[in-house]
């Protein structure tokens, strides 16, 4: 939440990053809640740093969609199934029944409501917000973009019936964008390995990455700068070798315990495996060893 004339921001959870993770508002409940550490608090009354009582949400959720959309289409039910509405055991079943005896009807959901369920008059689907997957720091996700698109114009306009996807982006210039509206899907699947090929990332390359999480910042990032040093030292290690690291992770606190990680790169997955596993000896041996995570990425 954000004072309508102050730069101040209610952000960053104790036990998450404050630098990029906000709290989410839950106005039925009127809570707080950190969806990464599931950290919650009361909402403010006053900004803590001009002092107002002026605070208005930022953002769009579910939510905050569905008292939107109320009175534009007041006759019109509305279905919204996300984390706070099936919660409760039945309730998506109670949902999708309700959906399925058919009349008009709004549906609102996160990804979960077009992945495995059948809706055959849905004839006009619109997904907000897709900048955040074309420009994320996760270059698979304007591949997972890609697929939910593909996936949801398949459902559209089902059982003969005309259907009709929009989507909601400040740059509709986009290449990427253009070349999955125009071409299609294998367009797209062509042009972003293209991309990665010129660039060395996966599947022209295999990644692990080792994650470690301590409580002081301290701790974790000496332990992977030691491992570090093991595999540039390892007899295998060749010139084809990239490691980077260690870095914060793209989320730097979650659960109360600060992470970081350590990105290693590689034409030969095999090589990669046969690398860590002649450290792993070693690993244990590390005084900051402690909670460790390996994650193989081809």
């Amino acid at each position: 939440m954000h004072p309508r004339y102050c730069a101040m921001s209610v952000a960053g959870s104790p036990n998450a990053s404050a630098a990029t993770i906000y709290y989410t508002f839950h106005q039925h409940q009127r809570q707080l809640r950190c969806h990464h550490c599931d950290s919650q608090r009361p909402v403010p009354h006053q900004c803590p740093q001009c002092g107002t009582t002026n605070l208005v949400s930022v953002g769009v959720g579910t939510e905050q969609l569905e008292n939107e959309l109320a009175p534009l289409f007041p006759e019109t039910a509305i279905t919204r199934i996300d984390r706070d509405t099936t919660s409760r055991k039945g309730s998506l079943e109670q949902h999708l029944a309700d959906i399925h005896r058919g009349g008009p009807r709004i549906l609102i959901g996160t990804q979960m409501l077009a992945k495995g369920h059948h809706f055959p008059d849905v004839t006009l689907v619109a997904l907000l917000d897709v900048d955040g997957a074309l420009f994320s720091a996760d270059f698979r996700s304007a591949e997972r973009f890609a697929q939910l698109y593909t996936q949801v114009s398949g459902r559209a306009g089902r059982a003969g019936k005309q259907g009709e996807v929009l989507l909601q982006t400040h740059h509709p210039e986009h290449p990427l964008l253009q070349i999955l509206l125009q071409q299609g899907y294998d367009a797209f699947a062509k042009q972003t390995l293209a991309e990665r090929n010129s660039v060395f990332l996966p599947p022209y390359t295999s990644h692990i990455i080792v994650r470690s999480e301590d409580h002081d910042n301290q701790q974790a990032p000496l332990f992977l700068q030691q491992l570090r040093n093991l595999l540039e030292a390892s007899p295998l290690k060749d010139d084809s070798l990239w490691v980077m690291g260690p870095v914060p992770a793209l989320q730097p606190k979650r659960g109360g315990r600060f992470r970081w990680q350590l990105l290693l790169q590689h034409p030969s997955r095999k090589l990669l495996q046969h690398l860590i596993k002649s450290t792993l000896p070693l690993i244990g041996t590390l005084p900051q060893a402690r909670k460790v995570k390996m994650d193989v990425r081809r």
